[in-house]
Protein backbone atom coordinates (compact mmCIF):
# COMPACT_ATOMS: atom_id res chain seq x y z
CA UNK A 1 0.00 0.00 0.00
CA UNK A 2 1.10 3.24 -0.82
CA UNK A 3 0.54 6.36 1.37
CA UNK A 4 0.57 10.06 -0.57
CA UNK A 5 2.92 12.53 0.99
CA UNK A 6 3.10 16.37 -0.34
CA UNK A 7 1.73 14.90 -4.06
CA UNK A 8 4.42 12.02 -3.83
CA UNK A 9 3.30 8.29 -3.53
CA UNK A 10 5.30 6.76 -1.01
CA UNK A 11 5.50 3.18 -0.42
CA UNK A 12 4.42 2.39 3.79
CA UNK A 13 2.90 -0.22 5.82
CA UNK A 14 0.02 0.16 7.82
CA UNK A 15 0.54 -0.23 11.99
CA UNK A 16 0.98 -3.69 13.45
CA UNK A 17 -1.39 -5.09 15.43
CA UNK A 18 -0.41 -6.82 18.77
CA UNK A 19 -0.32 -10.52 18.76
CA UNK A 20 -2.02 -12.72 21.82
CA UNK A 21 -0.17 -13.88 24.49
CA UNK A 22 2.07 -16.99 23.12
CA UNK A 23 2.37 -20.60 24.19
CA UNK A 24 5.12 -19.92 26.25
CA UNK A 25 3.82 -17.55 28.08
CA UNK A 26 0.75 -18.85 29.17
CA UNK A 27 2.48 -22.25 30.52
CA UNK A 28 4.70 -19.96 32.91
CA UNK A 29 1.41 -18.40 34.48
CA UNK A 30 -0.10 -21.69 34.60
CA UNK A 31 3.31 -22.68 36.79
CA UNK A 32 3.09 -19.48 38.81
CA UNK A 33 -0.06 -19.99 39.65
CA UNK A 34 0.40 -23.72 40.41
CA UNK A 35 3.16 -22.42 43.08
CA UNK A 36 1.04 -20.34 44.32
CA UNK A 37 -1.65 -22.99 44.96
CA UNK A 38 0.44 -25.50 46.55
CA UNK A 39 1.42 -22.71 48.99
CA UNK A 40 -1.93 -21.62 50.03
CA UNK A 41 -2.85 -25.56 50.46
CA UNK A 42 0.21 -25.71 52.54
CA UNK A 43 -1.06 -22.87 54.71
CA UNK A 44 -4.22 -24.40 55.06
CA UNK A 45 -3.25 -28.13 56.14
CA UNK A 46 -0.43 -26.06 58.39
CA UNK A 47 -3.55 -24.03 59.93
CA UNK A 48 -6.28 -27.29 60.58
CA UNK A 49 -2.80 -29.59 62.06
CA UNK A 50 -2.60 -26.14 64.63
CA UNK A 51 -6.29 -26.56 65.24
CA UNK A 52 -6.02 -29.56 66.15
CA UNK A 53 -3.33 -29.56 68.60
CA UNK A 54 -5.33 -26.79 70.44
CA UNK A 55 -8.01 -28.54 70.25
CA UNK A 56 -6.19 -31.77 71.73
CA UNK A 57 -4.70 -29.60 74.61
CA UNK A 58 -8.07 -28.22 75.44
CA UNK A 59 -9.60 -31.24 76.13
CA UNK A 60 -6.96 -32.65 78.21
CA UNK A 61 -7.04 -29.49 80.33
CA UNK A 62 -10.47 -30.35 80.43
CA UNK A 63 -9.84 -33.97 82.02
CA UNK A 64 -7.17 -33.31 83.95
CA UNK A 65 -9.76 -30.78 85.91
CA UNK A 66 -12.09 -33.26 85.54
CA UNK A 67 -10.29 -35.80 87.56
CA UNK A 68 -9.17 -33.61 89.98
CA UNK A 69 -12.99 -32.65 90.89
CA UNK A 70 -13.25 -37.05 91.22
CA UNK A 71 -10.13 -36.99 93.65
CA UNK A 72 -11.73 -34.28 95.91
CA UNK A 73 -15.01 -35.89 95.82
CA UNK A 74 -13.85 -39.09 97.21
CA UNK A 75 -10.82 -37.65 99.65
CA UNK A 76 -10.93 -40.81 102.12
CA UNK A 77 -9.78 -42.99 99.23
CA UNK A 78 -7.88 -40.37 97.03
CA UNK A 79 -5.61 -39.52 99.61
CA UNK A 80 -4.00 -43.53 100.44
CA UNK A 81 -0.41 -42.90 100.11
CA UNK A 82 0.27 -46.30 99.24
CA UNK A 83 1.10 -47.27 95.94
CA UNK A 84 0.13 -50.80 95.90
CA UNK A 85 -2.44 -52.03 93.24
CA UNK A 86 -6.07 -51.53 93.71
CA UNK A 87 -5.82 -50.12 97.13
CA UNK A 88 -6.33 -46.05 95.67
CA UNK A 89 -7.94 -46.92 92.06
CA UNK A 90 -7.16 -43.16 91.43
CA UNK A 91 -3.36 -44.54 91.23
CA UNK A 92 -3.74 -46.38 87.53
CA UNK A 93 -2.20 -46.45 84.44
CA UNK A 94 -5.00 -46.67 81.68
CA UNK A 95 -2.71 -49.07 79.79
CA UNK A 96 -1.92 -51.40 82.12
CA UNK A 97 -4.60 -54.10 83.12
CA UNK A 98 -3.20 -54.41 86.72
CA UNK A 99 -3.95 -51.09 87.98
CA UNK A 100 -7.15 -50.39 85.70
CA UNK A 101 -10.24 -52.07 85.34
CA UNK A 102 -11.83 -50.90 82.32
CA UNK A 103 -15.41 -52.84 83.34
CA UNK A 104 -16.10 -52.27 87.52
CA UNK A 105 -17.82 -54.99 88.97
CA UNK A 106 -20.38 -52.73 90.62
CA UNK A 107 -22.51 -50.25 89.04
CA UNK A 108 -23.71 -48.51 91.81
CA UNK A 109 -27.51 -47.96 90.50
CA UNK A 110 -29.01 -51.06 91.84
CA UNK A 111 -27.16 -51.22 95.45
CA UNK A 112 -24.80 -49.04 98.12
CA UNK A 113 -21.51 -48.86 96.56
CA UNK A 114 -18.23 -48.89 99.43
CA UNK A 115 -16.17 -45.26 98.50
CA UNK A 116 -13.02 -47.95 96.64
CA UNK A 117 -16.32 -49.05 94.65
CA UNK A 118 -16.45 -45.87 94.18
CA UNK A 119 -13.49 -44.61 93.20
CA UNK A 120 -13.16 -47.70 90.68
CA UNK A 121 -16.25 -46.16 88.50
CA UNK A 122 -14.73 -42.66 88.31
CA UNK A 123 -11.59 -43.75 87.12
CA UNK A 124 -13.23 -46.22 84.89
CA UNK A 125 -15.88 -43.48 83.10
CA UNK A 126 -13.52 -41.13 83.15
CA UNK A 127 -10.22 -42.79 80.97
CA UNK A 128 -13.17 -43.75 78.69
CA UNK A 129 -13.77 -40.02 77.66
CA UNK A 130 -10.22 -40.19 77.47
CA UNK A 131 -10.03 -42.31 75.07
CA UNK A 132 -12.96 -40.59 73.06
CA UNK A 133 -11.59 -37.42 73.38
CA UNK A 134 -8.22 -37.39 72.96
CA UNK A 135 -6.69 -39.85 69.84
CA UNK A 136 -4.68 -42.51 71.07
CA UNK A 137 -5.12 -40.54 74.58
CA UNK A 138 -3.45 -42.96 76.86
CA UNK A 139 -3.73 -41.84 81.11
CA UNK A 140 -1.71 -42.24 84.28
CA UNK A 141 -1.61 -41.37 87.36
CA UNK A 142 0.94 -42.03 89.77
CA UNK A 143 3.42 -40.81 92.44
CA UNK A 144 6.43 -39.52 90.79
CA UNK A 145 8.81 -37.19 91.30
CA UNK A 146 10.84 -37.23 88.13
CA UNK A 147 8.29 -37.03 85.26
CA UNK A 148 10.91 -36.05 82.78
CA UNK A 149 13.40 -38.48 80.86
CA UNK A 150 17.21 -36.92 80.34
CA UNK A 151 16.84 -34.82 77.02
CA UNK A 152 13.77 -33.19 79.05
CA UNK A 153 10.88 -35.16 77.73
CA UNK A 154 7.85 -36.03 79.48
CA UNK A 155 7.78 -40.10 80.47
CA UNK A 156 5.39 -42.52 81.40
CA UNK A 157 7.31 -44.44 83.98
CA UNK A 158 6.64 -43.56 87.78
CA UNK A 159 8.93 -43.74 90.50
CA UNK A 160 6.21 -44.04 93.32
CA UNK A 161 7.66 -41.80 95.58
CA UNK A 162 6.65 -38.19 97.03
CA UNK A 163 3.26 -37.89 98.49
CA UNK A 164 1.32 -35.59 95.63
CA UNK A 165 -0.34 -37.80 92.66
CA UNK A 166 1.29 -36.63 88.88
CA UNK A 167 -1.10 -37.28 86.11
CA UNK A 168 0.01 -37.42 82.67
CA UNK A 169 -1.85 -37.85 79.45
CA UNK A 170 -0.66 -38.62 75.88
CA UNK A 171 -2.04 -38.72 72.61
CA UNK A 172 -1.00 -39.18 68.90
CA UNK A 173 -1.06 -36.07 66.60
CA UNK A 174 -0.13 -34.75 63.89
CA UNK A 175 3.15 -33.35 65.17
CA UNK A 176 6.80 -34.53 63.56
CA UNK A 177 8.42 -37.19 65.85
CA UNK A 178 11.58 -34.64 66.49
CA UNK A 179 9.16 -32.16 67.97
CA UNK A 180 7.30 -35.07 70.25
CA UNK A 181 10.82 -35.75 71.80
CA UNK A 182 11.37 -39.03 70.21
CA UNK A 183 13.08 -41.05 67.54
CA UNK A 184 10.12 -43.95 67.51
CA UNK A 185 8.64 -44.45 64.09
CA UNK A 186 5.25 -42.60 64.77
CA UNK A 187 2.40 -45.06 66.04
CA UNK A 188 -1.23 -44.97 67.05
CA UNK A 189 -0.26 -44.81 70.87
CA UNK A 190 0.99 -41.57 72.53
CA UNK A 191 5.21 -42.54 73.02
CA UNK A 192 5.20 -39.51 75.05
CA UNK A 193 2.87 -37.82 77.95
CA UNK A 194 2.07 -34.27 76.01
CA UNK A 195 0.50 -32.80 79.81
CA UNK A 196 1.87 -33.59 82.93
CA UNK A 197 0.77 -32.09 86.38
CA UNK A 198 2.14 -32.65 89.48
CA UNK A 199 0.36 -31.71 92.89
CA UNK A 200 -3.26 -33.11 92.54
CA UNK A 201 -4.92 -34.72 96.05
CA UNK A 202 -7.93 -35.16 97.44
CA UNK A 203 -8.48 -31.91 99.69
CA UNK A 204 -10.10 -28.41 98.67
CA UNK A 205 -7.51 -26.42 98.58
Amino acid sequence: MEILRGGMRTPGLLPRTSGGFSLIEVLISMVVLAFGILAMGGLQLASLRSNQMSANFTSAATLAKEYSEMMRSNPSISNIVTTTAGLNPYIFDSSSTSTFTVTPSATCKTGTCTAAQMATLHVADWAARVQAQLPGGRAVACRDSAPRNTDGSYKWVCDNSGSLITLKLGWTDRRDKDERGTTATFAVTAPNPQLVLVGFTGYSE
